[in-house]
């Protein structure tokens, strides 16, 4: 929702929102695919060793530090929504103030809980708590939707004297909802979409642990998992951007649970989902993050881990904490890692390497016209994202 209201406060926005949100939906379901098909052409199993066959060797460490920064900047946006969730259940228990602010909470259960969880040895246990993320998706997209139908958040509604932020709407846009594409603030949307779809860097592993059809060939199934993967997160995320935007309008936070009044209970319930969901899954995106850093700083990071685990959890959490407890705007947060990062481990570097397979003539020739298409989407793809990274940055800074 704040993708939209970045760029207007009409609602006929939502139209152009929701056809770009499919649409980079469909990009980075097509770069998804790229990189598995990058991976059977050169038999490695990682992005960076993907790079490395295809690209340049002494270049690996670009996709190596984007998969870095995009695990820290999602371990920072999780503090985030976990200060803003917590801190917003507290505010009706009629504790001080002081307990119940943004930063108490963000430090309490990053000393309490994350810190624990983060040194556990094995972080299998966990692994059963993956589906409460699921669910607390589901429930805050019905949530969003009821909480806009049901109108209690409009002008006279039960929850709307109770806003610290009323809901702000533009008269109607006589030009037509495409006319709104026009602010150049529309690009903060199309950078929070470059990093929304992310997941690219583990397509190595997504495709390597699928299982192979009857023929033997797990090719198609990988497509048609992609596909369907894809296009439930595209829906999932026009939901949520619609109900929220069309509740609130130019008031949405970058967090949209933010908006929702603390004596709503239904809301209530939705900041508890996604808080127990985001702090059982902390621990396998710091995890990675950890585990890339020991990779990138070399042996004296991998003896720290050895010798001193607890240490190394400290530094690295401490860090991030720190991060979290500077910024608030989650909108801007995600718009930046999408610009700096995501358009590149999404549409760039999938689509040279798919390029650079086909030149250097790894594994079967594509011929034909499909083949010829895709080699042309993959030329346009290349300029397009680092027109988005390059604009998307700047425009993220300047506001």
């Amino acid at each position: 929702p704040a993708g939209i209201s970045a760029f207007s406060s009409s609602p006929g926005a939502v139209l152009p929102a929701i056809t770009f949100t499919l649409l980079f939906g469909l990009a980075s379901a097509y770069g998804f695919m790229l990189i598995a098909d990058t991976c059977s052409r050169t038999g490695k199993q990682t992005y960076g060793d993907v790079w490395a066959k295809t690209v340049s060797p002494k270049t690996a460490w670009l996709p190596i530090v984007a998969c870095l920064a995009k695990a820290g900047i999602g371990c920072m946006s999780y503090s985030m929504i976990l200060g803003d969730c917590f801190s917003l259940l507290l505010e009706p228990s009629g504790l001080p103030p002081i307990l119940c602010s943004r930063s108490t909470v963000i430090l309490v259960l990053t000393a309490l809980v994350l810190f624990p969880l983060c040194s556990m040895k094995s972080l299998a246990p966990l692994a059963k708590f993956s589906v409460l993320g699921v669910l607390g998706n589901t429930y805050v997209c019905f949530f969003v939707l009821l909480r806009y139908f049901d109108g209690t958040y409009h002008a006279g509604g039960a929850f709307y004297e109770h806003l610290h932020m009323k809901p702000q709407f533009a008269v109607a846009n006589s030009h037509g909802a495409w006319s709104t594409m026009l602010n150049s603030e529309f690009l903060v949307l199309l950078s929070i979409l470059s990093t929304a779809y992310l997941a690219h860097y583990n397509a190595p592993v997504y495709y390597e642990q699928l299982d192979p059809g009857p023929n033997g060939n797990r090719d198609r199934r990988f497509i048609l998992v992609s596909v369907l993967g894809f296009a439930a997160a595209g829906l999932t995320m026009s939901l949520v951007m619609v109900g929220g935007f069309l509740t609130f309008g130019k008031s949405c936070s970058g967090l949209i649970l933010n908006n929702y009044a603390s004596t709503d209970w239904l809301a209530a319930l939705a900041r508890i989902a996604i808080g127990v969901s985001l702090l059982t899954a902390y621990p396998l995106v710091f995890f990675s993050f950890k585990k890339q850093i020991v990779d990138l700083v070399g042996q004296r990071a991998e003896k720290l881990a050895i010798d001193k685990p607890g240490v190394l959890n400290f530094l690295v959490l401490g860090f991030v904490t720190i991060l979290a407890l500077y910024l608030h705007d989650l909108g801007k947060v995600a718009a930046f890692a999408g610009a700096c990062f995501g358009t590149f481990l999404i549409y760039v570097a999938p689509a040279l390497m798919a390029l650079r397979a086909q030149q250097l003539g790894l594994g079967p020739p594509s011929s034909g016209l499909g083949a010829k298409i895709g080699r042309v989407a993959q030329c346009v793809i290349i300029p397009v994202g680092l027109a988005l990274a390059a604009v998307g940055v700047y425009i993220t800074l300047r506001g």
